[in-house]
């Protein structure tokens, strides 16, 4: 790791695990991804954490980017502040603020105006989770016997364009759309990303010159495939030599994400993975329906017989590679989109004459990428860091 705030992240997260380990009443404020991540982490041997007391919410209402809380965890269960019970005394009690760290300063006025007004308060950073996800990810990875390879950390751009590249065509495609909420966070400018207008059929509004309907398009889509029609209109209508796709509000943190691919020592760079609760498939429970993730198994045996046994092995295991984001050679990218939609547009086909409940958006894509990288686990990929903005 050659930047200082890795290295210091690295160094607060030991005292940090220390401190949580010695700990007797260990309670985690989260009930989301992260607060699951860390139990995953502890069941695969992972993470030396004592099991948590309960988890902490503000309430039990979701935001806008998920769903209700659920009332429990992995048997343990999830309270607001108001209906927690009180730590017995002489516990050694911690309350781990394990969410997104945009919402810490929140969350710690929260404790302070509770009846916890004096429990030890500690963070899990963003920094100390990527770091943390990223052993525990090697971790594993190893365990499963899957290479793992990953970029150095850094939260700069290192100008790697500068040495290296040289012959190469690149651009990579950052999906934003006329609803997405503004952020508030700088982002760095790149000359090798460029601003897609996804969606751009379904609006009269335009804030790009490069859109999803110019061309061979699905853009009409965007409200079903998200993302996906950007990754569409790359496909049919760019030649990049590396190419890919990134969100407005998350992309590589640093540009040393493409080092991999203009040394020639990867072919794909993907987000390092996330681990998710309780495996694959019933992480796509939450937030979708069971019957279209049947349906994917189906047609992926039915039609792409070499992907089935990986699709079953992703099904019951808990690695998920999210957001539809990666860099990747041209010929990966052509491979992977003739795969992805092959099998997500028969799902649909399929399902609209289902007579069960409808899903109004595509979560299956994300599912898909992760059945295909996974298929090739043992070719030439390298994970990097995601930031996400506010």
């Amino acid at each position: 790791m050659n930047s200082e705030v890795y290295r210091k992240g690295k160094e607060a997260l030991g005292v940090l695990l220390d401190e949580i380990r010695a700990c007797s009443d260990l309670r985690i404020y989260s009930a989301g991804n992260r607060a699951k991540e860390l139990i995953q982490m502890r069941r695969i041997e992972f993470l030396d954490m004592p099991e948590p007391t309960c988890f902490l919410v503000t309430g039990m209402e979701g935001n806008r980017e998920s769903l209700d809380n659920p009332l429990e965890i992995d048997g343990i269960p999830v309270y607001t502040m108001q209906n927690c019970p009180i730590p017995a005394a002489g516990k050694n009690t911690m309350i781990l603020i394990a969410a997104m760290e945009h919402y810490h300063k929140e969350i710690q006025e929260n404790i302070r105006n509770s009846s916890f007004s004096g429990v030890c308060i500690r963070f899990l950073t963003d920094i100390m989770e990527r770091i943390l996800i990223a052993e525990c990810m090697k971790f594993y990875y190893q365990k499963l016997g899957i290479p793992f390879e990953m970029t150095e950390m850094l939260d700069q751009d290192t100008d790697i364009l500068s040495s290296g590249g040289k012959g190469q065509t690149i651009m990579s495609y950052m999906v934003q759309s006329v609803h997405d909420v503004p952020i508030q966070e700088k982002r760095t400018d790149r000359t090798w990303i460029t601003t897609l207008q996804a969606g751009a059929a379904l609006t009269e509004q335009r804030f790009s010159a490069v859109t999803d309907a110019d061309g061979d398009n699905i853009s009409s889509k965007n409200a079903y495939y998200n993302e996906m029609t950007g990754m569409y209109w790359l496909w049919k209508n760019t030649g990049w030599d590396i190419s890919g796709l990134c969100h407005y509000r998350r992309q590589f943190e640093s540009d040393i994400a493409l080092k991999p691919l203009l040394d020639g020592t990867a072919d794909a760079v993907l987000p390092v993975p996330a681990l998710v609760y309780p495996n694959l498939r019933g992480y796509y429970c939450y937030w979708g329906e069971d019957s279209y993730y049947q349906m994917m198994l189906q047609v992926i045996r039915e039609q792409k017989e070499d992907y089935y046994e990986t699709a079953v092995w992703c099904a019951e295991h808990e690695i998920f590679y999210p957001n539809n984001i990666f860099l990747a050679k041209r010929e990966v990218i052509e491979d992977y989109c003739q795969f992805a939609f092959d099998v997500i547009d028969e799902v649909e086909t399929r399902m609209r004459n289902f007579d069960g409940v409808k899903q109004k958006r595509c979560w299956l894509s994300e599912h898909v990428t992760t059945i295909y990288f996974m298929k090739h686990k043992n070719d030439r990929i390298v994970f990097s860091n995601l930031k996400r903005f506010w």
